[in-house]
């Protein structure tokens, strides 16, 4: 018997009855109850079938879906986790009650950022990563994994949390991750407790093998403002050959300070890099989501990279929240060094796309395709992009549009599982309520999403690329079509000065 007809059999027999009861309580109750009656084999069959991918996070959560919170979601991914607000595992009953005295837990206050997901093989447990940056008091950590019950685990242990900001070796504030196809986890770290620079940025390199730390990259004063926040970390592996790691370069968003920083890994060197794409634009940044407005002129937020080939080099897509346009840049043009120098890159080596979205984007991601995901604030929604075609709404495809759920996707990962299918993992809140003071305990606020890619090119024609083109072709001719015309360039009065 097939896999699927062995769960629509398990769950109309055992889960649907689940629905009848009011409180988890009552329903781990039942599901306790019937795990004991149930043949072990057969379920270990089933948790076997069932451990390569995105799917160990449904149907066995929660008795096998039986409490699966996005059951009734109406929306093309799947939820697989969901809160109203956030909890925590502590290392002790003290460690808990100390954090509560000296505010460094405040119920209430935790806002997740990000997400990403390590599938590991065999019988090892998959691990989603959530991010909680410090915007203020009150994060008792600000990285973690989320465990069945949805509470969150300090990474890679509660010692690298607890100092709060008073010991630079541990973490301090983290907006977003990256993990790369060498399982390395990569941890921007932004050093700022609210807008209180405690610590200098850190660029941290975990091995998910070990989760022992294997790289460390403070950032020099010369790379930074006192206005900058490191939020997007994007990782650009050049392999020579399969398990090459050794070329590597790290490039971060500079979301208030208005530029990118870019590590380069091999040489443990770093410079900054200033355009004026990466600035936000004055009428986008106004933003309305479920009705509720607020202003935030966030410059350069969203980053993806296209496809690798091998000696090819890459374009790296972004663009400022407080926009409606997509840029594009050629990565040899940051990976030069000579901006140690001079942080300004030529204007004519930066490109805009003609065409523009509807409303804000948040976070973007690329598959091996070369279809660019992000998401859009108004409606709230996904959509897919791909970038064989014209940058334009008529190429723009719904995966999933949900007024609820899809409010503000500020994390958005491709993730391959042990499989080797490519997985999309979706973060999102309801930011509007967390800017305006309205967020309530009483409602779902945050939220993580996750569908097969393959599943979502199925029910969009984002996988149909015009005959003849590849990932990147609209790129190519925007870059191609543009004039070269040396001029004088500097940003900001200050260097004059």
């Amino acid at each position: 018997m097939c896999i699927i007809v062995k769960v629509l059999v398990f769950f109309t027999l055992f889960v649907s009855p689940i629905v009848m009861f009011r409180t988890p309580y009552d329903q781990q109750e039942y599901c306790g109850e019937l795990f004991s009656q149930y043949d072990p084999h057969l379920l270990d069959t089933f948790k076997l079938e069932m451990s390569q991918g995105i799917e160990r996070f449904f149907l066995l959560s929660y008795c096998l879906a039986c409490c699966w919170p996005g059951l009734g979601a109406k929306s093309e991914l799947r939820v697989v986790r969901q809160w109203a607000v956030l909890d925590f595992n502590f290392p002790s009953e003290e460690a808990r009650t100390e954090a509560l005295e000296k505010q460094y837990f405040v119920p209430g206050n935790s806002v997740p950022i990000d997400v990403d997901v390590h599938h590991r093989q065999g019988a090892l447990p998959s691990r989603i990563f959530v991010t909680i940056p410090r915007f203020d008091i009150g994060r008792p950590m600000t990285l973690g994994t989320v465990d069945e019950n949805g509470k969150l685990t300090a990474y890679p242990d509660y010692s690298w949390h607890e100092n709060q900001g008073s010991n630079c070796q541990g973490m301090t504030s983290v907006f977003r991750i990256a993990i790369d196809q060498c399982q390395r986890l990569w941890v921007m770290d932004v050093g700022k407790i609210g807008d209180n620079q405690v610590c200098p940025p850190q660029l941290l390199a975990f091995d998910l093998a070990t989760d022992q730390l294997i790289y460390r990259h403070v950032v020099n004063s010369s790379a930074y403002t006192g206005g900058s926040l490191f939020i997007t970390p994007i990782v650009d592996v050049r392999p020579r050959g399969p398990g090459d790691c050794a070329d590597t370069f790290v490039y971060a968003a500079d979301v208030s300070g208005f530029g990118l920083l870019i590590v380069d890994i091999k040489r443990n060197l770093s410079w900054r890099a200033v355009h004026r794409y990466f600035y936000p634009y004055p009428s986008r940044g106004t933003f309305t989501i479920d009705g509720e407005s607020f202003d935030l002129m966030d410059g350069l937020f969203g980053m993806a990279l296209s496809p690798y080939q091998q000696g090819r080099d890459r374009y790296l897509y972004f663009h400022a929240l407080a926009a409606t346009t997509e840029n594009i840049l050629n990565t040899k043009v940051i990976r030069n060094d000579s901006l140690l120098q001079d942080p300004n890159i030529d204007p004519d080596a930066v490109y805009a796309f003609p065409h523009e979205r509807p409303s804000q984007s948040a976070a973007e991601a690329m598959d091996q395709s070369g279809i660019l995901y992000f998401g859009m604030m108004d409606p709230p929604s996904i959509w897919c992009w791909n970038t064989a075609t014209q940058f334009h709404v008529k190429n723009f495809h719904a995966v999933a549009i949900n007024q609820e759920t899809l409010q503000f996707a500020s994390g958005l990962k491709i993730v391959r599982n042990s499989k080797g299918e490519e997985e999309l993992w979706v973060l999102t809140s309801s930011f509007q309520r967390v800017m305006t003071g309205s967020m309530s305990p009483d409602r779902i606020n945050f939220r993580i999403h996750a569908e097969k890619v393959p599943t979502i090119l199925e029910n969009t024609p984002c996988r149909a690329a015009p005959k003849g083109e590849g990932p990147g072709h609209h790129a190519d001719i925007v870059a191609s079509r543009a004039g070269h015309m040396r001029r004088p360039y500097r940003y900001g009065s200050a260097w004059y000065l």
